[in-house]
């Protein structure tokens, strides 16, 4: 039974989480040959101030890119 854990930052929609669901559903039967019936997938949200990568918080990054769009527009 393949078991897929995502982690992923919060702010997606039901709809697009549904939609990576089935997709990697899809991936699993494709390329494993795993029976859908089989397949568990399940995705585990933090919040932008519980992640970091290369030592910048993901909430302190996503305000640096708004700020840089804002400023180049």
């Amino acid at each position: 039974m393949p078991l897929v854990n995502v982690h992923m930052a919060e702010g997606r929609t039901a709809e697009q989480k549904k939609a990576l669901m089935d997709a990697i559903t899809d991936a699993m039967e494709e390329h494993i040959g795993a029976p859908r019936s089989a397949v568990r997938v399940w995705i585990t949200e933090m919040a932008n101030t519980d992640f970091m990568a290369g030592g910048e918080l993901l909430a302190d990054k996503q305000a640096r890119l708004a700020a840089e769009q804002a400023a180049s527009s």
